[in-house]
């Protein structure tokens, strides 16, 4: 089965043409990036849609381990309540700091990139969905 892809075209919606459509995980991994990256209360009709990782952006985090499994258990809710393709949902968040360097290998930038896995099973066809990675570079999160 195929579902509209979230990246359609505005100039085939003003012509009426047809929507592209992709396949169910692709729609699935499309929506699921959505979430993770709108953050709460931007959208009207929903505040609470959205991903409360960003409100820790610039957060002194003092306990990393604390924050990593309420962020997965955050996310396993929030993608268990906007995502009804999905059932059993599970999420596992990494949290490492990539160094950027330039070519004279000085450090420029030091940020956090969070790589978020998400699996679960499809309703439809009770077949397991691939685990699905997205990569997040989050700005400088002071850790203690």
């Amino acid at each position: 089965m195929n579902f509209y892809s979230l990246e359609t075209p505005v100039a085939a919606l003003m012509r009426r043409q047809p929507l592209p459509k992709v396949p169910v995980i692709d729609a699935i991994r499309q929506h699921i990036n959505l979430l993770l990256m709108t953050k709460r209360r931007e959208c009207r009709y929903d505040p609470e849609l959205g991903c409360t990782v960003w409100e820790q952006d610039f957060a002194n985090i003092s306990n990393p381990t604390a924050w990593k499994s309420e962020t997965e258990i955050r996310l396993t809710q929030l993608i268990g309540q906007y995502e009804k393709r999905l059932r059993n949902t599970r999420v596992s968040l990494t949290v490492d700091e990539p160094l950027e360097q330039d070519r004279d290998g000085n450090t420029l930038r030091l940020r956090k990139r969070l790589s978020i896995r998400v699996g679960g099973t499809l309703i439809e066809t009770e077949e397991s969905l691939p685990e699905q990675e997205f990569v997040i570079y989050f700005s400088p999160v002071a850790t203690q």
